[in-house]
């Protein structure tokens, strides 16, 4: 047993499961976008589950996501600001737009309010950033395939 936790925590196994979290949760958060900023566990399940519990599965989403988002930037920092064993211009943007995102979400588990929602409400920007999202991670999983898995 203990072997097993050692293995899944080590840092590459760790990056692994961050980028991997973070992937999937761009494209969560977009399509959240796309509804008109509503969570779709709350949009499609919101009738048939508990509030609660609810709230309780996306606030853990969130700092899951914040703890992440705060691991890869401190990986990138430690391996020298450098992503797929390069420093380019368009992996950088795509991983801020993650990481950033990431951050905020983790923001919103303990401060109640999400703070890139608040600065525009508007379904246009929402759809924009959705998009954003959308290729970042379809850029970041190109790379990180390309590079055999790794980001860093």
């Amino acid at each position: 047993m203990q072997h097993h936790i050692h293995h899944h925590t080590q840092p590459a196994q760790l990056e692994k499961y961050s980028f991997l979290w973070s992937e999937a949760r761009l494209i969560i958060a977009a399509f959240a976008l796309f509804l008109g900023g509503v969570p779709p566990l709350r949009y499609f399940l919101g009738g048939q589950m508990s509030y609660g519990f609810i709230n309780l599965v996306l606030t853990l989403s969130w700092l899951i996501s914040g703890v992440a988002s705060a691991y890869m930037l401190y990986r990138w920092n430690e391996n020298g600001r450098m992503l797929f064993g390069k420093k380019q211009s368009n992996d950088l943007y795509a991983f801020l737009v993650s990481v950033v995102s990431g951050l905020n979400l983790g923001l919103v588990a303990i401060l109640g309010r999400n703070i890139g929602m608040g600065i525009s409400s508007s379904y246009l920007v929402f759809v924009i950033v959705g998009v954003v999202y959308i290729i970042s991670a379809m850029h970041l999983h190109r790379c990180w395939k390309e590079n055999g898995g790794k980001i860093f």
